[in-house]
């Protein structure tokens, strides 16, 4: 697609192109993830499964710096474009990829270096500390991949190139769950061999991703002017809410597992593991829709065309919202049956999974629209103001309502959490777009 399309093109038609391959990309994502708990689940046992659930934040770790960068430099990418500025567009696609492959090393040494004390701040008893290592170590050693990886599909979608993204992103993870069976199935390697193989999906992917450079399809480029303070506040400022939501996701599993384990037993954990990646999936999918907007949303705001920036962001929002109402309820239908599939045919557990997946999914209207006014607000420049919804849904609410329902209603409240602070958020997000924007 040329540049010029995203200017002239009809608003539902450029959408559309940008959004299926988005999704399928995130649905592949999703696959993988269940894949992970599926194979642990069948060949590893329970204990496995609740180990792996510790170390799951490490993947919220790593997206939230890639999506920090990816989405920062992206909107700083598409907003110049729309403003003619190709410099700008080289110093944002440059900067970026320097602050991830830092961290990505950074984090790949010291992240193994103190594994130990890694596992425990995720939560780790004693009893699951060798289960829950033999999983971060490969993972934590792919840093930078899986780092890179997050962002560089967001970074090929605003160069035009959201096809070969999602052909990089699905090839990673359908090479991930190949060799989820045989490492962990064939090969008997357990918890590690689940790891290994997620660590190779994001290497295969940025190998494909290369092929846009390669072919020399790519309208950025590297340049040797790093020092542009400018630049790196406007990537920081408008990533940073993304960032945020990421880690505020890991956060919430360190949390909810910390309480859960306090106050319930290991079948309730093992529940909330199968909740926990069913709801990635959901997560993963409602994201697909926003950042599908974002190029278009970024591309007209820097050109100054008011009139398709709002219509791009009423077609996702309704999309979004049409898409979490039917997801809950299928949700909410087959609850026993989406159990089943990683309870390895323990009935208590099926029980247990099912009932919090009828309760806790009940947020997915709710972070359909958080989701996409906090992409909203990132795709225009409002940087500060989509942090701190992140910060609010992410953390301030969320620990409100895991106070007030716990105490009030007992564990099983915990399910409602996340919807009540989703909601909230969501009436933020309106007075935030009321009092900016209206």
């Amino acid at each position: 697609m040329h540049s010029t399309a995203l200017f002239e093109k009809k608003v539902s038609s450029l959408y559309a192109h940008y959004l299926l391959p988005t999704l399928l990309a995130m649905a592949s994502n999703s696959l993988y993830c269940l894949a992970d708990v599926y194979f642990v689940s069948k060949g590893a046992g329970s204990t496995a499964l609740a180990a792996m659930n510790i170390a799951i934040p490490l993947y919220t770790i790593y997206s939230a710096i890639g999506l920090t960068f990816g989405v920062g430099a992206a909107t700083v990418m598409s907003v110049a474009e729309g403003e003619k500025q190709p410099k700008v567009r080289n110093k944002a696609y440059t900067y970026g990829a320097l602050g991830m492959v830092s961290i990505g090393l950074c984090i790949a040494f010291f992240g193994n270096l103190f594994v130990d004390d890694f596992a425990y701040l995720l939560g780790s008893s004693e009893e699951l500390l060798p289960l829950v290592k033999a999983y971060m170590i490969p993972v934590n050693g792919m840093a930078m991949a899986f780092i890179v990886n997050y962002a560089g599909s967001v970074i090929l979608r605003n160069d035009h190139a959201p096809r070969l993204a999602m052909i990089a992103t699905m090839a990673g993870n359908f090479s991930n769950i190949f060799l989820d069976y045989v490492f962990v199935i064939q090969f008997n390697m357990g918890i590690f061999g689940a790891a290994v193989a997620t660590a190779i999906g994001p290497v295969i992917s940025l190998g494909i991703m290369s092929l846009h450079f390669i072919r020399k399809k790519n309208t950025i480029h590297l340049t040797k002017d790093i020092f542009d303070t400018k630049i790196w506040k406007r990537i920081f400022s408008n990533g940073f809410g993304s960032g945020i939501l990421e880690i505020s996701a890991g956060a919430v599993i360190v949390i909810f597992n910390y309480v859960i384990l306090k106050k319930a037993d290991a079948m309730f954990l093992a529940a909330y593991a199968i909740i926990t990646n069913i709801a990635y999936v959901g997560k993963g999918l409602l994201n697909g829709f926003a950042q599908a907007s974002q190029p278009i949303i970024s591309a007209n705001y820097g050109a100054m065309h008011t009139k398709r920036v709002k219509e791009a962001f009423s077609i996702s929002i309704q999309t979004s919202l049409i898409f979490s109402i039917v997801a809950y309820l299928l949700c909410f239908i087959f609850s026993k049956e989406l159990a089943a599939l990683f309870a390895n045919n323990d009935a208590a557990l099926i029980e247990s999974a099912s009932k919090g997946i009828q309760f806790y999914f009940l947020s997915l209207p709710f972070t359909a629209l958080i989701t996409m006014f906090l992409y909203f607000f990132q795709s225009i420049e409002y940087g500060k103001v989509a942090t701190l919804l992140a910060f609010l849904k992410g953390f301030v609410f969320i620990l409100l309502g895991l106070f007030l329902l716990v105490s009030l209603f007992g564990i099983d409240a915990i399910w409602f959490t996340v919807a009540f602070a989703e909601a909230f958020g969501v009436l933020f997000a309106l007075l935030f777009y009321k009092k900016r924007l209206s």
